[in-house]
């Protein structure tokens, strides 16, 4: 297939994006069985809510999510596979609207309403700098329902070779209903909970919205040793109501925690992505999803998250 393939059924590209993943979303279930089945397990998952003074999450259990859990993506075992996201490789029944020269698809393999996958119409490295103002668009595009996500190549993007971005039910992202009042200040301000450090923006301009967003990039950039690697480990969500943006930027340290790694009993599947961090935590083997309890939760979100003293120290350096 081709991308003229996937956008055939894209024909009023001057309604609005909202609309039109909406229409988008009725096709789909209507010709591709396996969006079908996915959107019907999502409403039978397993879930537990976990309470702690700082926070509340959501651990779901979702075997459909195992592929994703478990994919390698190191650049060997990236070049070795076929680009899911170049159109020649994506199934038949699968189509898509447009927004620039990104392409707007429903995923599969839901982990919460309304999941999708927006790709870039070349096959590109996933970069978020140079993508920021886009990305910033295309949450005022595709809300107020949906939010538009990011995911670092090196802490949650299953195609680390192929720029996209995700969006997906934005009121049921724990982290946007848990955010303190705003500061009134359209500086980046520092959130600590559930073991998570991260920044949030607000504001009603994409300009200035931006900029905040590239001086927490740079922060991070002069301030942790693997940004030399690439960009900082970073997963983005970002939402628009009203014309009133909120973004939270989550600093990483790490793809996955240790127990993901262990041997034996201490072994736990948990791969953290933008959904994960945002307060969707996923379990895709029953035992894990038993023992998630909101003091493992909080270990795994600390052990990936930005360290204390890093966080302390970017602070600094955004309000210099």
């Amino acid at each position: 297939m081709t991308w003229d393939d996937i956008l055939a059924i894209d024909t009023d590209d001057a309604a609005p994006l909202g609309e039109r993943v909406n229409a988008l979303f009725e096709q789909q279930r209507r010709t591709w069985p396996l969006l079908r089945d996915g959107e019907a397990a999502l409403t039978h998952l397993q879930k537990r809510t976990l309470t702690a003074d700082d926070g509340t999450i959501v651990v779901q259990m979702n075997p459909a999510r195992r592929r994703s859990t478990q994919a390698k993506t190191d650049a060997a075992a990236v070049a070795q596979r076929p680009c899911f996201l170049c159109p020649q490789n994506m199934p038949a029944e699968e189509r898509g609207v447009a927004f620039e020269d990104l392409v707007v698809m429903p995923n599969p393999f839901p982990i919460l309403p309304g999941h999708c996958t927006i790709a870039s119409r070349e096959h590109e490295p996933q970069q978020f700098a140079p993508r920021v103002e886009q990305f910033l668009r295309l949450t005022g595009a595709i809300g107020p329902d949906l939010a538009a996500l990011y995911n670092g190549p090196r802490c949650g993007a299953s195609a680390p070779d192929h720029l996209h971005f995700q969006a997906a039910r934005a009121d049921e992202i724990p982290a946007f209903g848990q955010l303190p009042a705003p500061a009134g200040a359209t500086s980046p301000e520092p959130v600590e909970s559930f073991g998570r450090r991260f920044f949030v923006l607000r504001g009603d301009e994409i300009e200035p919205l931006a900029a905040g967003l590239q001086s927490v990039l740079a922060a991070l950039s002069a301030g942790m040793a693997d940004s030399a690697d690439g960009e900082p480990l970073v997963n983005v969500a970002a939402r628009c109501v009203a014309g009133e943006w909120t973004v939270a930027i989550f600093p990483r340290i790490a793809h996955r925690p240790a127990r993901y790694f262990a041997d034996g009993p201490e072994r736990l599947l948990v791969s953290p992505a933008v959904l994960e961090m945002g307060g969707i935590l996923v379990a895709t083997e029953p035992d894990d999803f038993a023992r998630l309890d909101a003091a493992l939760a909080r270990e795994i979100y600390d052990e990936v998250s930005i360290s204390a003293a890093d966080f302390a120290l970017v602070r600094g350096q955004i309000t210099r």
